[in-house]
């Protein structure tokens, strides 16, 4: 293959080994097949159901599931170190056969150049040990019984010795497999034998924990690694199969069984190790030999104190919402209630409009009468009273049109404003109110004050409002409101101020938002001061508001008297 460092030389004694069992493979140091024989292409054909061939790479005929574990084999066989792996699978005729993989490094010139792996069915040898650990145990009870001459018995005794010896071996190169897994296991694990003697540290867990492997194999300091006071550790509980009452002494609301193996435990707990605080989440089980007793246990660790951080700020945040949920069904109930005040207020005007109207006819009816009889001689006192009575239904007459025209919709036509006449007519719709709070009105009016192009019932309805609030927040003593126009520039003004109580400097910002009020739910709807801030807005001018508590309140209403440019004939209150 072009660019590898494997010799062709090397590559040419392929035909040596094209009629070996064993599966043969040479790989580069990009992982890429360089030689495959027809064995290694046959078992993993039949044992993975992969197909391989030079070119490929060889972590992507693995499964996806592997090919992180197979990127960490690479990095070892390509750290100039031999090593050996087992691995089983279910044979294509049925039962498991065991597969062990050899791998070893390849040189050229002093250099690395790859890594040759040799896969062979090992499934009769390690059938042949589990044979031999049975026969041991067989042959231990056959001693007993065995009462044939000195001679056959020291035979027996000398292939005994052989076989335990080669069993031993075998053993220890299986513990020694264990133990190579275990340290290069990424997930912090430790082993206990039956005797609570730590026999396994891997490197994951003495990073985690701070103490080294050196520091701890061989010892029972177990608990120095997640308390400051000698207590037993999950593992330690498993390992003497105490009852479930007993590990919820020590772990009381943070265990629950394994439902993965019986007679193991999962425990989340918070640990300072000094260097740093985790939350951890640790597994341990019982270590059992073939026949089926205790002899160890081995405990994992998993460090999620990041996602307990996250379900802490997911609670956080949820516990946020809520709390903005609550808030805002409590503006919308209160929204709701203000509406409902202001439906009530329409209804209300509706129907003063609706008297209005039955009065208006009699009060006409009783006025022509009362004209008619000035045409009668009557005495200089009863003339006066006549006179006085004509002007009385003259003045219910102008109240009744002004309810009218108040509860009539605004057409949104821009016409010629008096604003000194729309003031006189809600002075006069509001005077008996006025006289009964004693409250003085003082008129400063601007004389030959011009005219001004806008609608005359918005206008009349921003008026009303800002004069409205003055009268209600003068005190039941009574009071003054003064009433003053003005022309400044091109703009009119009008300036109301009252000797009332005046408006809390927190609340100066909100006075103009809808819903904001200082009064009971029953007695406003907080949409004045909003619907006229709009109109004014609307109209081109502007309208301000100034107050010291106790002092009473000054609202500036600024309206440009050629109207809006460009708005031509029509001005609806939202655009």
């Amino acid at each position: 293959m072009a660019g590898s460092l494997i010799p062709q030389a090397v590559l040419d004694t392929s035909t040596l080994l094209e009629s070996r069992p064993e599966g043969m493979a040479l790989v580069d140091t990009e992982a890429r097949f360089v030689y495959v024989n027809p064995a290694y292409v046959r078992l993993l054909k039949e044992v993975f159901n992969l197909t391989v061939g030079p070119g490929s790479r060889h972590q992507y005929v693995l499964p996806n599931s592997q090919r992180a574990w197979a990127s960490d084999l690479y990095q070892r066989a390509l750290s100039g170190k031999k090593f050996t792996v087992d691995f089983s699978r279910t044979c294509p005729e049925g039962g498991v056969c065991t597969f062990e993989r050899s791998f070893s490094p390849v040189y050229h010139n002093g250099r690395l150049a790859g890594f040759s792996e040799v896969i062979r069915d090992v499934t009769v040898e390690r059938r042949r040990e589990a044979d031999l650990r049975r026969a041991y145990d067989t042959l231990e009870k056959q001693i007993a019984s065995r009462t044939s001459s000195y001679q056959e018995y020291n035979a027996i005794l000398a292939q005994e010795i052989i076989e335990r010896q080669q069993a031993e071996e075998d053993l220890l190169e299986s513990g020694e497999r264990l133990s190579q897994i275990l340290q290069a296991s990424s997930i912090p694990t430790f082993v206990i034998d039956e005797n609570h003697t730590i026999t396994h540290w891997n490197k994951a867990c003495a990073v985690m924990t701070g103490l080294a492997a050196a520091d701890m194999v061989g010892t029972q300091n177990q608990w120095k690694a997640f308390y400051l006071y000698q207590r037993p550790i999950l593992a330690d509980l498993v390992l003497d199969a105490v009852s479930e009452a007993h590990i919820a002494k020590f772990y009381t609301g943070k265990y629950r069984p394994s439902s993965l193996v019986k007679g193991a435990y999962e425990v989340e707990d918070f640990f300072d190790f000094g260097h740093e605080s985790k939350w951890l989440f640790f597994t341990a089980a019982p270590i059992k030999n073939l026949a089926g007793e205790t002899i160890g246990a081995i405990e994992t660790l998993q460090d999620v104190t990041d996602r307990k951080r996250m379900e802490a700020e997911v609670r956080r945040m949820n516990d946020a919402l809520e709390a903005r949920v609550e808030e805002r069904t409590n503006q919308l109930s209160r929204t709701y209630e203000q509406l409902l005040h202001a439906e009530k207020f329409s209804a209300v005007g509706k129907l003063a409009a609706s008297i209005a109207h039955e009065f208006g006819n009699p009060i006409i009816g009783i006025r022509n009468f009362l004209l008619g009889l000035r045409s009668v001689p009557l005495e200089k006192g009863d003339a006066e009273m006549l006179d006085l009575a004509i002007g009385e239904c003259a003045r219910v007459k102008d109240l009744i049109s002004t309810l009218q025209d108040f509860n009539r919709p605004t057409t949104g036509k821009v016409a010629s404003v008096d604003l000194h006449r729309i003031i006189e007519e809600l002075l006069l719709l509001g005077k008996k109110k006025l006289s009964d709070r004693h409250i003085t009105v003082q008129r400063r009016f601007a004389r030959d004050l011009p005219t001004i192009q806008a609608v005359p019932d918005q206008i009349k309805q921003v008026l009303l409002n800002v004069i409205g609030n003055a009268e209600e927040a003068i005190p039941q003593t009574g009071g003054t409101i003064t009433i003053t126009t003005e022309v400044s520039g091109e703009n009119v003004r009008v300036l109301i101020q009252d000797t009332g109580k005046g408006i809390r400097q927190k609340d100066m910002a909100l006075i103009f938002e809808p819903f904001f009020s200082t009064k009971p739910a029953v007695e406003g709807t907080g949409l004045g001061l909003s619907v006229s801030y709009g109109i004014v807005k609307r109209h081109g001018g502007d309208i301000t508001a100034k107050s010291a508590r106790g002092k009473g309140a000054l609202f500036v209403i600024t309206l440009p008297i050629d109207g809006v440019p460009g708005e031509g004939v029509s001005l609806p209150i939202f655009k």
